[in-house]
């Protein structure tokens, strides 16, 4: 048996180390943004809407 070290240990433990890191630092996972859901401005009439709003124009 060989005791070099493979390339696999190596990137498995530069993997808890950084795991270690990030709970040290207390970094917590970014939240995505919220998606916009407001009125959009319509210039020139150009832009598709749906059915209803179609109608009801």
């Amino acid at each position: 048996m060989t005791t070099e070290v493979s390339g696999v240990d190596l990137a498995r433990q530069a993997l808890v180390g950084a795991r270690e890191q990030v709970n040290k630092n207390g970094s917590t996972r970014k939240r995505r943004p919220k998606r916009r859901t407001g009125q959009v401005v319509r210039r020139n009439g150009r832009e598709p809407i749906g059915l209803d709003a179609a109608v009801t124009r």
